[in-house]
């Protein structure tokens, strides 16, 4: 750092003022999950981990979308 820094009492220049971009505390909306604890043997959860990698997804988001297509009627029974 060869550049020295000078100090002084003089008053900061006001910026440009600009709009809030974020909602107000009534306007956010909290997920409601809850954690669901899955046993698998290690053979499906390699399996699992292989079809989420090919996907570009971990393995609780593809499982998570599974579940839900499966709720929704989409998956074949």
């Amino acid at each position: 750092m060869s550049k020295k820094i000078t100090y002084t009492d003089e008053p900061m220049k006001t910026g440009k003022i600009v709009k809030a971009s974020l909602p107000g505390p009534g306007g956010l909306s909290f997920r409601k999950e809850r954690v669901l604890t899955l046993r698998l043997d290690e053979p499906t959860i390699a399996e699992l981990k292989e079809v989420a990698d090919k996907k570009g997804l971990g393995m609780s988001t593809l499982v998570r979308m599974w579940v839900r297509e499966r709720l929704a009627g989409k998956a074949s029974l």
